[in-house]
């Protein structure tokens, strides 16, 4: 039950992310072959703290399109992996990625949106925030979440931190995303 539920919350945490970024076109668009962004991550779930890691690697780039793996663990456990392809010649659409899990139909709502610093993986950067409110439903889950994203042009697919808090299947879940790692590996 709980990698469904963290199937569902992972699902969900980049898509809030993207939807942002695809404001200012695709923030995958100036990225190479070998950058990658670690993001170290808690879930809070039925009273049980889960930790755990996620890293988006870029594996192969042309001028038409980017190729993202994206990898992890959760209390030490593997999380499948998945790569998707993103169309650089248009505006990042998060509704068209193809690995999000079978029974992902979401609605994204931007709410409030700021300005601010934020330091992560021991750097300040200048970012954006942005709230969101995502219902729908993942991993054929029924959801309900609140969301607020820190965005930032310096980074490699420009999330730099995500916090939520939802109702999954009825029950709560509180996720916290930051950046711990950037770089390239070429």
């Amino acid at each position: 039950m709980y990698l469904r539920l963290f199937a569902a919350a992972i699902a969900l945490a980049f898509v809030p992310a993207a939807a942002r970024a695809a404001d200012d076109g695709n923030p995958y668009k100036n990225v190479k072959v070998g950058d990658y962004a670690t993001y170290k991550m808690t879930m809070k779930v039925a009273g049980q703290t889960l930790a755990g890691t996620v890293t988006q690697s870029i594996t192969a780039k042309t001028e038409k399109e980017a190729t993202i793996k994206v990898t992890g663990k959760i209390n030490g456990m593997d999380i499948p992996e998945q790569t998707q392809k993103i169309d650089l010649t248009k505006p990042f659409d998060p509704t068209k990625l193809g690995s999000q899990p079978a029974g992902t139909d979401v609605k994204v709502e931007k709410g409030k949106e700021g300005k601010e610093k934020i330091k992560v993986a021991g750097k300040e950067y200048d970012a954006t925030w942005t709230a969101f409110k995502v219902t729908g439903k993942a991993s054929g889950l029924e959801i309900d979440s609140d969301m607020k994203v820190w965005m930032s042009k310096d980074l490699p697919g420009a999330m730099a931190k995500m916090d939520m808090t939802s109702t999954v299947a009825g029950m709560k879940i509180e996720m916290v995303m930051e950046l711990s790692e950037t770089g390239s590996k070429k």
